[in-house]
Protein backbone atom coordinates (compact mmCIF):
# COMPACT_ATOMS: atom_id res chain seq x y z
CA UNK A 1 0.00 0.00 0.00
CA UNK A 2 1.75 3.14 -1.21
CA UNK A 3 0.48 7.11 -0.05
CA UNK A 4 1.01 10.02 -2.33
CA UNK A 5 3.42 11.64 0.23
CA UNK A 6 6.13 9.26 -1.47
CA UNK A 7 4.90 8.17 -5.14
CA UNK A 8 2.11 8.91 -7.88
CA UNK A 9 0.10 6.58 -9.11
CA UNK A 10 0.24 5.50 -12.77
CA UNK A 11 0.92 1.93 -14.58
CA UNK A 12 3.19 0.81 -16.96
CA UNK A 13 2.27 1.66 -20.41
CA UNK A 14 0.27 4.64 -19.35
CA UNK A 15 0.44 8.09 -20.51
CA UNK A 16 -2.19 9.42 -17.69
CA UNK A 17 -0.38 10.05 -14.00
CA UNK A 18 -2.61 10.60 -10.90
CA UNK A 19 -1.69 12.72 -7.96
CA UNK A 20 -3.18 14.23 -5.01
CA UNK A 21 -3.81 17.89 -4.95
CA UNK A 22 -4.01 19.97 -1.66
CA UNK A 23 -5.40 17.84 0.84
CA UNK A 24 -9.07 16.86 -0.17
CA UNK A 25 -8.54 15.85 -4.14
CA UNK A 26 -7.00 13.89 -7.05
CA UNK A 27 -5.83 15.53 -10.12
CA UNK A 28 -5.00 13.63 -13.28
CA UNK A 29 -2.36 14.68 -16.02
CA UNK A 30 -2.01 13.47 -19.04
CA UNK A 31 1.95 13.97 -20.10
CA UNK A 32 1.74 13.95 -24.07
CA UNK A 33 3.43 16.46 -25.58
CA UNK A 34 6.29 18.45 -24.08
CA UNK A 35 6.03 16.20 -21.17
CA UNK A 36 6.48 18.61 -18.79
CA UNK A 37 3.29 20.01 -17.74
CA UNK A 38 1.68 17.80 -15.47
CA UNK A 39 1.74 19.55 -11.61
CA UNK A 40 -1.62 21.74 -11.88
CA UNK A 41 -3.63 18.53 -14.21
CA UNK A 42 -5.98 18.41 -16.98
CA UNK A 43 -8.85 17.78 -14.39
CA UNK A 44 -9.37 16.70 -10.70
CA UNK A 45 -11.86 15.44 -8.04
CA UNK A 46 -12.61 17.04 -4.64
CA UNK A 47 -13.87 14.93 -2.31
CA UNK A 48 -14.16 16.66 0.78
CA UNK A 49 -13.10 17.63 4.01
CA UNK A 50 -11.18 14.67 5.63
CA UNK A 51 -10.68 12.38 2.40
CA UNK A 52 -8.28 9.97 2.54
CA UNK A 53 -6.31 7.65 -0.29
CA UNK A 54 -3.97 4.96 -0.88
CA UNK A 55 -3.28 2.77 -3.75
CA UNK A 56 -1.43 -0.41 -4.37
CA UNK A 57 -0.68 -1.13 -8.56
CA UNK A 58 -3.66 -2.12 -8.95
CA UNK A 59 -5.89 0.61 -8.29
CA UNK A 60 -6.70 4.11 -5.93
CA UNK A 61 -8.68 4.11 -3.10
CA UNK A 62 -10.83 7.03 -1.96
CA UNK A 63 -12.72 6.97 0.93
CA UNK A 64 -14.09 9.82 2.07
CA UNK A 65 -17.78 11.31 3.91
CA UNK A 66 -20.65 9.90 1.66
CA UNK A 67 -18.79 7.62 -0.42
CA UNK A 68 -15.89 5.64 -2.07
CA UNK A 69 -14.03 5.53 -5.05
CA UNK A 70 -11.17 2.89 -6.57
CA UNK A 71 -9.24 4.37 -9.61
CA UNK A 72 -7.14 1.94 -12.15
CA UNK A 73 -5.37 2.50 -15.24
CA UNK A 74 -5.99 0.81 -19.03
CA UNK A 75 -4.19 0.87 -22.32
CA UNK A 76 -1.77 4.31 -22.96
CA UNK A 77 -4.81 6.90 -22.20
CA UNK A 78 -7.36 5.36 -20.21
CA UNK A 79 -8.48 6.05 -16.90
CA UNK A 80 -11.79 3.46 -15.20
CA UNK A 81 -13.56 5.41 -11.79
CA UNK A 82 -15.98 3.25 -10.07
CA UNK A 83 -17.72 3.94 -6.87
CA UNK A 84 -20.34 4.09 -4.73
CA UNK A 85 -22.29 6.87 -2.55
CA UNK A 86 -22.94 10.52 -3.16
CA UNK A 87 -22.42 12.27 -6.74
CA UNK A 88 -18.62 13.35 -7.66
CA UNK A 89 -17.90 16.16 -9.77
CA UNK A 90 -14.84 16.29 -12.19
CA UNK A 91 -13.36 19.65 -12.84
CA UNK A 92 -11.45 21.14 -15.70
CA UNK A 93 -8.50 23.17 -14.88
CA UNK A 94 -9.12 26.52 -15.81
CA UNK A 95 -7.54 26.89 -19.50
CA UNK A 96 -10.12 26.76 -22.13
CA UNK A 97 -9.20 28.62 -24.83
CA UNK A 98 -11.65 29.89 -27.97
CA UNK A 99 -11.08 26.90 -29.46
CA UNK A 100 -12.20 24.28 -26.71
CA UNK A 101 -15.78 22.40 -27.00
CA UNK A 102 -17.57 20.48 -24.92
CA UNK A 103 -20.78 18.01 -26.52
CA UNK A 104 -22.57 15.25 -25.16
CA UNK A 105 -24.16 12.19 -27.95
CA UNK A 106 -25.54 8.68 -26.71
CA UNK A 107 -24.34 9.53 -22.67
CA UNK A 108 -20.57 10.09 -24.02
CA UNK A 109 -19.28 13.79 -23.05
CA UNK A 110 -16.57 14.52 -25.21
CA UNK A 111 -14.11 17.87 -24.29
CA UNK A 112 -11.83 19.35 -26.77
CA UNK A 113 -8.85 20.63 -24.53
CA UNK A 114 -6.72 22.67 -27.10
CA UNK A 115 -4.45 23.49 -25.04
CA UNK A 116 -3.31 19.76 -24.13
CA UNK A 117 -4.09 18.70 -27.96
CA UNK A 118 -6.19 16.22 -26.74
CA UNK A 119 -9.49 15.46 -26.87
CA UNK A 120 -11.07 13.85 -23.80
CA UNK A 121 -13.96 11.49 -23.59
CA UNK A 122 -16.55 10.36 -20.53
CA UNK A 123 -17.77 7.05 -21.44
CA UNK A 124 -20.60 5.82 -18.72
CA UNK A 125 -20.98 2.21 -17.50
CA UNK A 126 -23.01 2.30 -14.84
CA UNK A 127 -24.73 5.57 -13.32
CA UNK A 128 -25.39 8.59 -15.72
CA UNK A 129 -22.92 11.90 -16.77
CA UNK A 130 -23.80 15.61 -16.63
CA UNK A 131 -22.10 18.44 -18.67
CA UNK A 132 -22.00 21.71 -16.55
CA UNK A 133 -20.76 24.43 -18.01
CA UNK A 134 -21.19 28.02 -18.59
CA UNK A 135 -21.02 30.10 -22.01
CA UNK A 136 -19.72 33.65 -21.94
CA UNK A 137 -21.87 35.83 -24.00
CA UNK A 138 -20.26 36.88 -27.10
CA UNK A 139 -17.44 34.75 -26.75
CA UNK A 140 -16.68 31.46 -28.30
CA UNK A 141 -16.00 29.68 -25.28
CA UNK A 142 -17.00 28.22 -21.71
CA UNK A 143 -16.16 30.14 -18.88
CA UNK A 144 -15.80 26.58 -16.97
CA UNK A 145 -16.12 22.85 -17.97
CA UNK A 146 -17.36 20.44 -15.06
CA UNK A 147 -18.62 17.04 -15.92
CA UNK A 148 -21.11 15.16 -12.36
CA UNK A 149 -21.14 11.61 -12.38
CA UNK A 150 -24.73 10.35 -10.62
CA UNK A 151 -25.06 7.18 -9.64
CA UNK A 152 -27.58 4.39 -10.84
CA UNK A 153 -30.55 2.99 -7.91
CA UNK A 154 -28.31 0.95 -6.28
CA UNK A 155 -26.12 3.47 -5.41
CA UNK A 156 -23.16 3.03 -7.94
CA UNK A 157 -21.28 4.39 -10.78
CA UNK A 158 -18.54 3.32 -13.45
CA UNK A 159 -17.22 5.05 -16.02
CA UNK A 160 -14.20 5.90 -18.37
CA UNK A 161 -12.00 9.17 -18.82
CA UNK A 162 -10.23 8.29 -22.39
CA UNK A 163 -7.92 11.02 -23.90
CA UNK A 164 -7.50 10.88 -27.37
CA UNK A 165 -4.67 11.98 -29.06
CA UNK A 166 -3.79 12.11 -33.13
CA UNK A 167 -5.76 9.16 -34.13
CA UNK A 168 -6.70 7.22 -30.80
CA UNK A 169 -10.04 6.56 -30.08
CA UNK A 170 -12.35 6.33 -26.91
CA UNK A 171 -13.05 2.64 -27.26
CA UNK A 172 -11.64 1.03 -24.05
CA UNK A 173 -15.09 0.52 -21.64
CA UNK A 174 -16.70 -0.68 -24.80
CA UNK A 175 -17.87 -4.09 -23.44
CA UNK A 176 -14.99 -3.94 -20.58
CA UNK A 177 -15.48 -3.45 -16.82
CA UNK A 178 -13.54 -1.67 -14.33
CA UNK A 179 -12.42 -5.26 -12.73
CA UNK A 180 -11.22 -6.27 -15.94
CA UNK A 181 -8.36 -3.30 -16.14
CA UNK A 182 -7.80 -3.55 -12.43
CA UNK A 183 -7.01 -7.65 -12.47
CA UNK A 184 -4.69 -6.21 -15.69
CA UNK A 185 -2.65 -3.68 -14.16
CA UNK A 186 -2.14 -5.73 -11.08
CA UNK A 187 -1.30 -9.07 -12.95
CA UNK A 188 1.78 -6.87 -14.97
CA UNK A 189 2.31 -5.42 -11.75
CA UNK A 190 3.50 -9.02 -9.86
CA UNK A 191 5.14 -10.52 -13.25
CA UNK A 192 7.27 -7.14 -13.49
CA UNK A 193 7.98 -7.10 -9.84
CA UNK A 194 9.34 -11.06 -9.80
CA UNK A 195 12.11 -9.58 -12.13
CA UNK A 196 13.78 -7.49 -9.39
CA UNK A 197 13.87 -10.45 -6.64
CA UNK A 198 12.85 -7.67 -4.35
CA UNK A 199 14.08 -7.91 -0.57
CA UNK A 200 12.71 -5.51 1.48
CA UNK A 201 9.57 -2.87 0.99
CA UNK A 202 11.89 -0.10 -0.69
CA UNK A 203 13.23 -2.40 -3.36
CA UNK A 204 9.59 -3.32 -3.93
CA UNK A 205 9.39 0.69 -3.77
CA UNK A 206 11.95 1.08 -6.21
CA UNK A 207 10.48 -1.68 -8.86
CA UNK A 208 7.20 -0.09 -8.41
CA UNK A 209 8.59 3.49 -9.54
CA UNK A 210 10.17 2.01 -12.76
CA UNK A 211 6.92 0.36 -13.80
CA UNK A 212 4.94 3.29 -13.08
CA UNK A 213 6.99 5.55 -14.98
CA UNK A 214 7.27 3.17 -17.85
CA UNK A 215 5.57 4.75 -21.13
CA UNK A 216 4.13 2.63 -24.35
CA UNK A 217 6.26 3.34 -27.41
CA UNK A 218 4.76 6.45 -29.59
CA UNK A 219 6.30 9.07 -31.24
CA UNK A 220 9.37 10.01 -30.57
CA UNK A 221 9.94 6.80 -28.05
CA UNK A 222 10.60 4.30 -30.78
CA UNK A 223 10.80 1.52 -27.84
CA UNK A 224 8.98 1.65 -24.29
CA UNK A 225 10.63 4.12 -22.41
CA UNK A 226 11.14 5.00 -19.33
CA UNK A 227 10.70 8.77 -17.99
CA UNK A 228 12.27 10.12 -14.58
CA UNK A 229 8.83 10.80 -12.73
CA UNK A 230 5.72 11.18 -14.47
CA UNK A 231 4.90 13.57 -11.42
CA UNK A 232 6.71 15.98 -12.83
CA UNK A 233 9.49 15.56 -14.96
CA UNK A 234 8.09 13.17 -17.45
CA UNK A 235 11.14 13.62 -20.61
CA UNK A 236 13.67 11.08 -20.80
CA UNK A 237 17.24 13.58 -20.59
CA UNK A 238 20.40 12.13 -22.40
CA UNK A 239 21.92 11.03 -19.69
CA UNK A 240 19.28 9.83 -17.14
CA UNK A 241 18.46 7.71 -19.54
CA UNK A 242 21.78 5.79 -18.94
CA UNK A 243 20.86 5.46 -15.11
CA UNK A 244 17.52 3.66 -16.25
CA UNK A 245 20.00 1.02 -18.17
CA UNK A 246 22.27 0.46 -15.46
CA UNK A 247 19.32 -0.29 -13.11
CA UNK A 248 18.24 -2.44 -15.63
CA UNK A 249 20.97 -4.43 -16.73
CA UNK A 250 20.68 -7.32 -14.64
CA UNK A 251 17.22 -7.67 -14.66
CA UNK A 252 16.38 -7.41 -18.09
CA UNK A 253 18.70 -7.03 -20.94
CA UNK A 254 16.27 -6.06 -23.73
CA UNK A 255 14.87 -3.05 -21.80
CA UNK A 256 17.92 -2.03 -20.54
CA UNK A 257 19.25 -1.94 -23.81
CA UNK A 258 16.11 -0.11 -25.39
CA UNK A 259 16.91 2.52 -22.24
CA UNK A 260 20.31 3.19 -23.26
CA UNK A 261 19.96 3.50 -26.68
CA UNK A 262 16.91 5.18 -26.84
CA UNK A 263 18.62 8.78 -27.28
CA UNK A 264 20.55 7.41 -29.75
CA UNK A 265 18.17 6.52 -32.11
CA UNK A 266 17.34 10.76 -32.50
CA UNK A 267 21.42 11.39 -33.53
CA UNK A 268 21.34 13.71 -35.95
CA UNK A 269 23.96 13.74 -39.22
CA UNK A 270 26.58 15.17 -37.63
CA UNK A 271 26.78 13.05 -34.83
CA UNK A 272 24.79 15.45 -31.92
CA UNK A 273 22.13 13.88 -29.42
CA UNK A 274 19.06 16.40 -28.36
CA UNK A 275 18.78 17.01 -24.74
CA UNK A 276 15.55 15.56 -23.58
CA UNK A 277 12.68 14.32 -25.49
CA UNK A 278 9.16 13.21 -24.70
CA UNK A 279 6.95 11.28 -26.84
CA UNK A 280 5.62 14.87 -28.72
CA UNK A 281 8.63 17.26 -28.35
CA UNK A 282 12.88 17.36 -28.91
CA UNK A 283 15.22 20.00 -26.91
CA UNK A 284 18.03 20.65 -29.05
CA UNK A 285 19.46 23.75 -27.47
CA UNK A 286 21.21 21.96 -24.83
CA UNK A 287 23.23 18.60 -24.49
CA UNK A 288 24.55 16.18 -21.84
CA UNK A 289 27.56 15.17 -20.34
CA UNK A 290 29.25 11.90 -22.27
CA UNK A 291 28.71 9.07 -19.95
CA UNK A 292 27.85 6.70 -21.76
CA UNK A 293 31.33 4.81 -22.17
CA UNK A 294 31.71 5.04 -18.27
CA UNK A 295 28.15 3.43 -17.91
CA UNK A 296 28.62 0.76 -20.62
CA UNK A 297 31.26 -0.70 -18.55
CA UNK A 298 29.26 -0.62 -15.42
CA UNK A 299 26.62 -2.33 -17.01
CA UNK A 300 28.84 -5.23 -18.60
CA UNK A 301 29.90 -5.95 -15.06
CA UNK A 302 26.87 -6.42 -14.04
CA UNK A 303 25.70 -8.64 -17.12
CA UNK A 304 27.83 -9.95 -19.56
CA UNK A 305 25.78 -10.18 -21.94
CA UNK A 306 26.59 -6.45 -22.77
CA UNK A 307 30.18 -7.93 -23.78
CA UNK A 308 28.96 -9.64 -26.59
CA UNK A 309 29.87 -8.84 -30.37
CA UNK A 310 25.87 -8.48 -31.12
CA UNK A 311 25.52 -5.98 -27.86
CA UNK A 312 28.58 -4.19 -28.77
CA UNK A 313 27.80 -4.07 -32.26
CA UNK A 314 24.21 -2.06 -31.14
CA UNK A 315 26.00 0.67 -29.34
CA UNK A 316 29.65 1.28 -30.93
CA UNK A 317 28.45 2.89 -34.17
CA UNK A 318 26.30 5.74 -32.33
CA UNK A 319 28.38 6.38 -29.57
CA UNK A 320 31.77 6.69 -32.09
CA UNK A 321 29.22 9.32 -33.80
CA UNK A 322 28.38 11.01 -30.51
CA UNK A 323 32.21 10.91 -29.52
CA UNK A 324 33.30 12.39 -32.47
CA UNK A 325 30.92 15.21 -32.72
CA UNK A 326 31.94 15.99 -29.00
CA UNK A 327 35.91 16.17 -30.42
CA UNK A 328 35.05 17.82 -33.47
CA UNK A 329 32.24 20.45 -33.23
CA UNK A 330 32.67 21.97 -29.91
CA UNK A 331 35.73 24.03 -30.43
CA UNK A 332 39.85 22.91 -29.98
CA UNK A 333 38.93 22.28 -26.45
CA UNK A 334 35.27 20.15 -25.94
CA UNK A 335 33.32 22.67 -23.68
CA UNK A 336 30.11 23.46 -22.19
CA UNK A 337 27.96 25.85 -23.54
CA UNK A 338 25.66 26.12 -20.94
CA UNK A 339 25.10 24.55 -17.70
CA UNK A 340 22.07 22.13 -19.18
CA UNK A 341 25.06 20.99 -20.96
CA UNK A 342 26.54 19.45 -17.34
CA UNK A 343 23.43 17.89 -16.25
CA UNK A 344 24.68 20.38 -13.23
CA UNK A 345 22.10 23.05 -14.41
CA UNK A 346 23.04 26.01 -12.33
CA UNK A 347 26.15 24.58 -10.59
CA UNK A 348 28.10 27.68 -9.10
CA UNK A 349 31.05 26.40 -11.69
CA UNK A 350 28.71 28.32 -14.78
CA UNK A 351 28.43 31.51 -11.95
CA UNK A 352 31.83 33.38 -14.25
CA UNK A 353 30.63 32.20 -17.42
CA UNK A 354 28.03 29.67 -19.25
CA UNK A 355 30.79 28.90 -21.31
CA UNK A 356 33.31 26.96 -19.65
CA UNK A 357 36.14 24.15 -20.28
CA UNK A 358 36.47 21.24 -17.08
CA UNK A 359 38.59 18.04 -16.17
CA UNK A 360 35.36 16.21 -15.95
CA UNK A 361 34.54 16.66 -19.85
CA UNK A 362 37.44 15.78 -20.53
CA UNK A 363 37.77 12.69 -18.28
CA UNK A 364 34.42 11.50 -19.36
CA UNK A 365 35.46 11.90 -23.29
CA UNK A 366 38.75 10.06 -22.14
CA UNK A 367 37.04 6.96 -20.61
CA UNK A 368 34.71 7.07 -23.45
CA UNK A 369 37.63 7.07 -26.01
CA UNK A 370 38.83 3.98 -24.04
CA UNK A 371 35.61 1.93 -24.01
CA UNK A 372 35.22 2.72 -27.90
CA UNK A 373 38.89 0.94 -28.24
CA UNK A 374 37.90 -1.42 -26.03
CA UNK A 375 35.13 -2.30 -27.99
CA UNK A 376 36.66 -1.72 -31.44
CA UNK A 377 38.90 -4.37 -30.66
CA UNK A 378 36.29 -7.11 -29.73
CA UNK A 379 34.88 -6.17 -32.88
CA UNK A 380 38.22 -6.09 -34.60
CA UNK A 381 38.44 -2.73 -35.93
CA UNK A 382 42.19 -2.10 -35.53
CA UNK A 383 42.63 1.18 -36.92
CA UNK A 384 39.20 2.21 -34.55
CA UNK A 385 41.57 0.48 -31.81
CA UNK A 386 44.75 2.83 -31.91
CA UNK A 387 42.61 5.80 -32.58
CA UNK A 388 40.15 5.74 -29.71
CA UNK A 389 43.76 4.17 -27.71
CA UNK A 390 45.72 7.81 -28.28
CA UNK A 391 42.82 9.61 -27.84
CA UNK A 392 42.34 8.25 -24.86
CA UNK A 393 45.59 8.42 -23.03
CA UNK A 394 45.70 12.22 -24.79
CA UNK A 395 42.53 12.95 -22.96
CA UNK A 396 43.20 11.61 -19.78
CA UNK A 397 46.78 13.44 -19.28
CA UNK A 398 45.18 16.66 -20.59
CA UNK A 399 42.55 16.28 -17.94
CA UNK A 400 45.20 15.96 -15.50
CA UNK A 401 48.18 18.94 -16.96
CA UNK A 402 45.27 21.79 -17.97
CA UNK A 403 43.39 21.65 -14.77
CA UNK A 404 45.21 20.75 -11.79
CA UNK A 405 48.06 23.56 -10.34
CA UNK A 406 49.84 21.01 -7.92
CA UNK A 407 47.01 21.66 -4.98
CA UNK A 408 44.00 22.33 -6.51
CA UNK A 409 41.88 21.32 -9.59
CA UNK A 410 40.66 24.29 -11.41
CA UNK A 411 37.78 25.17 -14.03
CA UNK A 412 38.62 27.53 -16.99
CA UNK A 413 36.75 30.51 -18.87
CA UNK A 414 36.41 28.35 -22.50
CA UNK A 415 36.78 31.91 -24.33
CA UNK A 416 39.80 33.17 -22.29
CA UNK A 417 41.03 30.13 -20.65
CA UNK A 418 41.37 32.18 -17.59
CA UNK A 419 41.58 29.34 -14.94
CA UNK A 420 39.79 30.22 -11.35
CA UNK A 421 38.29 27.84 -8.61
CA UNK A 422 34.81 27.31 -6.88
CA UNK A 423 33.53 24.90 -4.52
CA UNK A 424 31.00 22.92 -6.44
CA UNK A 425 31.60 19.06 -6.27
CA UNK A 426 31.44 19.33 -10.87
CA UNK A 427 35.08 19.81 -11.13
CA UNK A 428 36.21 16.91 -8.68
CA UNK A 429 33.83 14.38 -11.07
CA UNK A 430 37.44 14.09 -12.75
CA UNK A 431 37.67 11.06 -10.81
CA UNK A 432 35.81 8.72 -13.21
CA UNK A 433 39.37 8.15 -14.47
CA UNK A 434 40.48 6.03 -11.49
CA UNK A 435 43.26 5.04 -11.83
CA UNK A 436 44.51 7.42 -14.66
CA UNK A 437 44.72 10.00 -12.17
CA UNK A 438 47.49 10.27 -10.33
CA UNK A 439 47.57 9.29 -6.34
CA UNK A 440 47.86 12.88 -5.15
CA UNK A 441 45.22 14.17 -7.07
CA UNK A 442 42.28 11.32 -6.04
CA UNK A 443 44.11 12.08 -2.18
CA UNK A 444 43.06 15.31 -3.26
CA UNK A 445 39.53 14.57 -4.32
CA UNK A 446 39.19 12.39 -1.42
CA UNK A 447 40.29 14.99 1.16
CA UNK A 448 37.55 17.13 -0.79
CA UNK A 449 34.82 14.90 -0.05
CA UNK A 450 35.44 14.03 3.03
CA UNK A 451 36.29 17.90 4.48
CA UNK A 452 33.62 19.34 2.34
CA UNK A 453 30.94 17.04 0.70
CA UNK A 454 30.43 14.26 2.61
CA UNK A 455 27.25 15.51 4.26
CA UNK A 456 23.79 13.00 5.49
CA UNK A 457 22.58 12.59 2.37
CA UNK A 458 25.22 11.13 0.42
CA UNK A 459 27.96 13.90 -1.35
CA UNK A 460 26.64 17.39 -1.69
CA UNK A 461 26.81 19.11 -5.29
CA UNK A 462 27.84 22.21 -3.15
CA UNK A 463 30.61 21.89 -0.41
CA UNK A 464 28.26 21.96 2.52
CA UNK A 465 30.27 25.20 4.28
CA UNK A 466 30.54 27.06 1.12
CA UNK A 467 29.03 30.29 1.12
CA UNK A 468 27.00 29.61 -2.20
CA UNK A 469 25.63 26.60 -0.87
CA UNK A 470 21.76 26.40 -0.68
CA UNK A 471 20.07 23.46 0.81
CA UNK A 472 16.92 23.20 -1.69
CA UNK A 473 19.27 24.97 -4.68
CA UNK A 474 19.43 22.01 -7.45
CA UNK A 475 22.87 22.12 -8.18
CA UNK A 476 23.93 24.26 -5.70
CA UNK A 477 24.15 22.15 -2.40
CA UNK A 478 21.32 19.08 -3.04
CA UNK A 479 22.77 15.56 -3.51
CA UNK A 480 21.82 14.01 -6.68
CA UNK A 481 21.78 10.30 -7.63
CA UNK A 482 24.35 10.30 -10.58
CA UNK A 483 26.93 12.03 -8.06
CA UNK A 484 26.30 9.22 -5.64
CA UNK A 485 26.84 6.35 -8.44
CA UNK A 486 29.87 7.82 -10.14
CA UNK A 487 31.89 8.39 -7.00
CA UNK A 488 30.72 5.56 -5.10
CA UNK A 489 31.84 3.22 -7.61
CA UNK A 490 35.22 5.19 -8.39
CA UNK A 491 36.44 5.44 -4.90
CA UNK A 492 35.32 1.49 -4.38
CA UNK A 493 37.81 0.87 -7.53
CA UNK A 494 40.53 3.07 -5.84
CA UNK A 495 40.25 1.53 -3.16
CA UNK A 496 38.29 4.30 -0.98
CA UNK A 497 36.13 2.10 0.96
CA UNK A 498 35.21 3.10 4.08
CA UNK A 499 34.41 6.69 1.94
CA UNK A 500 32.14 5.33 -0.69
CA UNK A 501 30.32 2.76 1.84
CA UNK A 502 29.71 6.39 3.81
CA UNK A 503 28.16 8.07 0.93
CA UNK A 504 26.44 5.29 -0.11
CA UNK A 505 24.71 4.03 3.31
CA UNK A 506 23.60 7.80 4.10
CA UNK A 507 21.75 8.56 0.84
CA UNK A 508 20.49 5.31 0.81
CA UNK A 509 18.64 5.36 4.17
CA UNK A 510 17.72 9.08 3.25
CA UNK A 511 15.72 7.76 0.35
CA UNK A 512 14.25 4.79 2.48
CA UNK A 513 13.16 7.55 4.68
CA UNK A 514 11.85 10.52 2.80
CA UNK A 515 11.32 8.83 -0.42
CA UNK A 516 13.24 8.69 -3.77
CA UNK A 517 13.28 12.16 -4.93
CA UNK A 518 14.98 14.05 -7.92
CA UNK A 519 17.60 15.34 -5.42
CA UNK A 520 17.91 15.05 -1.76
CA UNK A 521 19.07 18.04 1.26
CA UNK A 522 22.38 17.39 2.13
CA UNK A 523 21.70 18.67 5.62
CA UNK A 524 18.92 16.81 6.50
CA UNK A 525 18.23 13.94 3.80
CA UNK A 526 14.78 15.46 2.70
CA UNK A 527 13.80 14.73 -0.56
CA UNK A 528 13.57 17.33 -2.85
CA UNK A 529 12.09 18.00 -5.77
CA UNK A 530 9.69 15.51 -8.17
CA UNK A 531 9.23 12.19 -6.29
CA UNK A 532 8.79 8.83 -7.74
CA UNK A 533 11.73 9.57 -9.42
CA UNK A 534 13.62 6.89 -11.55
CA UNK A 535 17.33 7.72 -11.31
CA UNK A 536 16.84 7.37 -7.39
CA UNK A 537 15.08 4.30 -7.50
CA UNK A 538 18.53 2.95 -9.64
CA UNK A 539 20.39 4.94 -7.61
CA UNK A 540 19.39 2.48 -4.40
CA UNK A 541 19.35 -0.92 -6.30
CA UNK A 542 22.90 -0.89 -8.03
CA UNK A 543 24.78 0.88 -4.93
Amino acid sequence: MYTFDRLHYSIRGSYHVWDQKGKEALKLAPIHGHGMDVFNGMLSINYGKGAKFSFTPREITAKFEGGEQNITLFGTDGTFIKGKGKDILVEFAKKETKFDYQIIQNGVIEVCDFTNNLSVFFVPVKGTLKLEKERIPGVIRAEYTNVRIFPDESGEYEFSIETSFLDKGATGAKGMRYDYYADLAEKDYIAWEKKFNCKNKYEKECAYIMWANTISRFGNFVTDAIVMSKAGMSNVWSWDNAFNALGLADIDYRMAMDQFMIMYKHINRVGRVPDAISEGHKIWNFVKPPVQGWMYKQMIKRNPEFATPHALEEVYFDMKRNTDWWLNLRGDVPSYYHGNDSGQDNSTCFDKSEHIETAELIAFLAVQCKFLSEAAEALDFPTDKRIYAQLAKELADKAVKDYWDGERIFTRLAETGEAYYCNALMPLRVIVLENMLPKEIQEYIVKQITEHHLCKGGISSEAVDSEWFVEDGYWRGAVWAPDVVMFVYALRNLGYTELADAIANNYKSSVCKYGFNENTSAITGKGLRAKGYAWAANAYQVL
